[in-house]
């Protein structure tokens, strides 16, 4: 794409940068004396015979190739699309954006005869009818959430739905297991143990140093060969064992298997979530969920007591009995927080029942 730069003051495509009006009349123009067609100018648009030649050409289309996909995770790890395009709050225009990235990534070479301001400005580039062709494909493994952009009650008002709607939780054993979520990982998927809610993949490693650490990083974290995040808890449940951290990346969501993927996508923890307390390691805390009789605090205790464990709740290896004034401390603690998961859930969607769990949920997606 340098044949024009020199057209457009010495500027090079180094990311979806802004130009001046001046600078876009003049591609415009030289678009126009190379093609042969008119020219828009600064609020025309091109003559149907330039569009179509602007968008003709062999071009890469088409499903994400596996270094693509690590593209992405490596997006979302950063949480911008190219240097100076942050991703938003917004799942669909940050869709957007990351199609934007794979495009030009693919067909930088074969763009060279089209439109001199595609992949060089936002708008332009995300404009193109290929590039939203690419969302269906960018999305195809989940939406392109940057959930440390969104609020905590809406990070926790999406889980309630997810546990109350689609996997038919009550409300308040919902709210009970959400609040310890929060106490875990702030409710952020992408959360590594030891690092603050701005910053959820900055943690001390085990050289000592707080280190921005990758997904792939985080995933082959190893205590013996002293590599990756020093501490081992990861995801919304702050998953610490190996066996239950090795099950988190190997868990298949929408018919595929995410690996570090998951570490950004809130509705496939949500789902091997509710998966391990279906299993028979967790039957007593699924009971006690699951009933609809159940409080918000007897939720919240039964959640942290029987399964989270936090390090509070043990001495010399062995869980302190639910009397004893440690695990009351942490019980009080914790319960305020459901209170605000039923709350917020609550204020959201009002006290009328909740829908009935959708069959079609997790319904396998094209990867």
């Amino acid at each position: 794409m340098a044949w024009y730069g020199a057209r457009i003051a010495g500027r090079r495509p180094s990311g979806f940068s802004a130009v001046s009006p001046e600078e876009v009349d003049e591609a415009e123009a030289f678009f126009a004396e190379l093609t042969g067609t008119e020219a828009r100018g600064r609020s025309g648009r091109r003559s149907a015979a330039g569009q179509a030649w602007a968008e003709g050409g062999p071009l890469v289309e088409g499903p994400l190739t596996e270094a693509e996909w690590r593209t992405v995770v490596s997006i979302l790890t950063r949480g911008e699309a190219q240097v100076g395009t942050p991703l938003t709050d917004d799942a669909e225009r940050n869709a957007l954006l990351v199609a934007a990235r794979i495009f030009c990534d693919r067909n930088a070479m074969q763009l060279d005869r089209q439109d001199p301001l595609l992949c060089l400005t936002t708008d332009v580039t995300v404009g193109d009818q290929r590039v939203r062709d690419l969302v269906a494909h960018v999305t195809a493994r989940g939406p392109v959430v940057d959930w440390t952009r969104r609020p905590r009650d809406a990070r926790v008002l999406h889980v309630m739905r997810l546990l109350v709607g689609t996997y038919g939780y009550p409300v308040s054993g919902a709210a009970g297991l959400v609040g310890n979520l929060q106490a875990e990982s702030g409710v952020l998927p992408q959360r590594v143990e030891g690092s603050a809610g701005d910053t959820p993949m900055r943690a001390p490693s085990f050289a000592g140093p707080v280190t921005d650490f990758t997904a792939d990083e985080i995933v082959n974290r190893s205590h013996s060969a002293r590599t990756g995040p020093r501490l081992p808890g990861i995801g919304l449940a702050q998953w610490t064992s190996p066996g239950r951290r090795t099950g988190l990346f190997a868990h298949t969501f929408r018919g595929v298997r995410l690996g570090p993927r998951i570490l950004f996508d809130m509705d496939a923890q949500v789902d091997y979530l509710v998966t391990e307390l279906r299993g028979a390691g967790y039957a007593g805390v699924q009971g006690v969920i699951s009933d609809p009789a159940v409080t918000v605090d007897g939720a919240s205790d039964a959640v942290v007591y029987s399964f989270e464990i936090p390090g509070a709740l043990l001495s010399g290896g062995r869980k302190l009995p639910r009397s004893d004034a440690r695990v009351i401390a942490v019980f009080e603690r914790r319960r305020p927080l459901g209170r605000n998961a039923e709350r917020v859930y609550t204020a959201a969607v009002g006290t009328a029942p909740p829908p009935t769990p959708a069959t079609t949920a997790r319904a396998p997606r094209p990867a």
